[in-house]
């Protein structure tokens, strides 16, 4: 799980890093919090599921 983690930890920092200032784009940076919201509901999604032994589907 660790490996996973730092993975999805990785992925989240380099989406921050790209997402446009507020203030500047906020459509871009409405975008940007949608896509690392949903890193963060998958990443915790599968680790529910690996805890309970079973893949989602």
């Amino acid at each position: 799980m660790g490996i996973e983690f730092e993975r999805i930890k990785a992925q989240v920092r380099a989406e921050e890093s790209r997402r446009p200032a507020a203030d500047v784009d906020a459509e871009g940076h409405r975008e940007a919090n949608d896509r690392i919201t949903h890193l963060i509901d998958t990443a915790r999604m599968f680790a529910d599921a690996s805890r309970a032994g079973k893949v989602p589907l």
